[in-house]
């Protein structure tokens, strides 16, 4: 948990939280599916399309077929509510860029007025000077922007329909706005090279949280050489497996939730396509989804055979 959201933590966020820990422990412990909280953590998508076209994300790709949809602050407002008061965190992104979204701003203002951490992470092509007031008005605790390359040239090969230039002028704007900016970079083949150069480029604009980001790969071709800088690891047959062994656990089904612009429940952000949907929070109650029997199943399932279980093989939780 990041120090800066201690000052979130009520006395009941923290015996939720608890309660949380306690109910992960035993069920890990014991093989049987124990919860009796609710998540301290959640990622709600603003929208769930995108500007950009990455090949390595099933969004820009078009690999997951799907209608553009924007979250209205109404429908954020019937998610987030039945969260309250025990959520803490708050991500404002999932598959989409979410400032494609108008209502972004006043999320994170209602969040806020609700005590809430929120996060946002973008591919920095809307930041301006008015958006990043707009940001700074509603309190906004902490801003991702994805930076892949210290050149257009090695940016460009990756983040494919962006321009460098607009993003080193969004990271400006907010810096100027002094917003708690954070740069990411996901360490690929085309700039795995240029680590120094992105550290001497963010310092140059005033960001000093630099985030260099293990990419996950649904094929290997701008995979990096340096096996420090890899998710993965080549088995004897010639596949990538992650280095970290998958065990039958995983905090994140207790602890958090993800929810999409159309407002399925889902187990975490690996669920890209929605294929182990719980349920629609706008259909029936989070409380009944969150703990009917398919969520239950899947956690079960989850604590006997993870690696079984197709999202769960690429992440490293």
């Amino acid at each position: 948990m990041e120090f800066k959201v201690l000052p979130y933590i009520t006395q009941k966020r923290l015996l939720n939280l608890a309660l949380i820990a306690a109910n992960y422990l035993e069920s890990a412990c014991t093989g049987q599916v124990i919860l009796r909280a609710k998540p301290y953590a959640a990622s709600i998508e603003p929208a769930n399309y995108c500007n950009l076209n990455c090949p390595q994300c099933p969004t820009g790709n078009g690999s997951i077929k799907k209608t553009p949809l924007c979250l209205s602050i109404k429908n954020f407002k019937k998610i987030i509510n039945p969260l309250l008061p025990e959520l803490t965190y708050l991500n404002l992104y999932f598959q989409g860029e979410p400032f494609l979204n108008n209502d972004l701003a006043k999320m994170i203002q209602y969040a806020h007025e609700e005590r809430v951490f929120t996060c946002v992470s973008t591919n920095g092509h809307f930041l301006s000077k008015e958006i990043c007031e707009q940001l700074k008005k509603a309190k906004l605790d902490k801003l991702i922007i994805c930076l892949d390359g210290a050149t257009k040239n090695t940016y460009e090969t990756y983040r494919k329909g962006g321009d460098f230039d607009t993003v080193v002028e969004g990271i400006k704007n907010s810096v100027k706005a002094k917003l708690p900016v954070e740069v990411q970079c996901l360490l690929l083949k085309s700039n795995e090279h240029e680590k120094d150069d992105i550290k001497r480029l963010c310092k140059k604009l005033g960001v000093s949280k630099i985030n260099f980001k293990k990419a996950q790969f649904y094929d290997y071709e701008l995979m990096p050489t340096k096996q420090s800088d890899r998710r993965y690891k080549k088995t004897e047959d010639g596949k990538y497996i992650p280095k970290r062994a998958i065990h039958n656990r995983c905090w994140r089904l207790w602890s958090s939730v993800v929810i999409s612009a159309g407002g399925e429940i889902l187990p975490c952000c690996f669920d890209k396509d929605a294929s182990h949907s719980f349920g629609n929070i706008f259909e029936d109650s989070f409380y009944d989804i969150w703990h009917s029997n398919k969520a239950n199943t899947f956690r079960f399932n989850v604590l006997k055979h993870r690696s079984n279980i197709p999202i769960c093989i690429n992440c490293t939780e």
